[in-house]
């Protein structure tokens, strides 16, 4: 019901799912339980149940709703960004970091830690698309084997937890990190 004027309110799927991930990223994934994403949205279990199966059921849908919305839409554009690979890692480094894409890798990858069976298994998928995207940039470049991987995973680290460590100050310019991140991690 909705709490203003007494009607029935249909939330979707996708609703859910996005207040369940900022439940993940303010409180954790021990507050992420079903009568906690109710009490958020204002709905009933019937609510849960209607759009989930069971807890695993959710847990999967969730997960795979960050990897949907966090790391599809970004390869997509920055595929479609330049045809020049340098370019498209510049735009990898501002789509990320300006869009903020990178704001639930903390909360998800905690999680994956404590649950090895469903929520790693997802992630570990993830990692190695977005591992191997980025490398292919590197490859582009004229890194091989290695060298590629190696970069890879060091932008995929920067661009993941740099903002959620290092606690921004009010002049700093992100701009300038990327750019400077970029020089570092393309030299020869």
């Amino acid at each position: 019901m909705s709490p203003r004027n007494g009607t029935a309110t249909r939330l979707s799927r996708d609703q859910w799912l996005a207040q369940a991930l900022d439940i993940l990223a303010t409180e954790g994934q021990a507050k992420l339980r079903i009568e906690a994403i109710c009490k958020a949205l204002g709905v009933t279990k019937g609510s849960f149940y209607w759009h989930f199966k069971d807890r695993d059921d959710f847990v999967r849908s969730l997960v795979l709703f960050w990897s949907e919305q966090f790391t599809d839409p970004v390869m997509s554009r920055v595929s479609q960004s330049a045809d020049d690979a340098g370019e498209r890692l510049r735009s990898l480094l501002r789509v990320v970091s300006e869009g903020g894409y990178a704001r639930y890798e903390v909360s998800i990858r905690a999680w994956a830690a404590q649950d090895p069976h469903l929520v790693a298994v997802i992630v570990r998928d993830v990692d190695a698309r977005r591992l191997a995207f980025v490398a292919s940039l590197f490859t582009e470049l004229g890194f091989a084997g290695p060298q590629a991987d190696m970069r890879a995973r060091a932008s995929i680290a920067f661009l993941s937890f740099e903002a959620a460590i290092l606690v921004k100050s009010p002049d700093e310019d992100r701009s300038v990190m990327r750019d400077l991140f970029f020089e570092m991690i393309t030299r020869r």
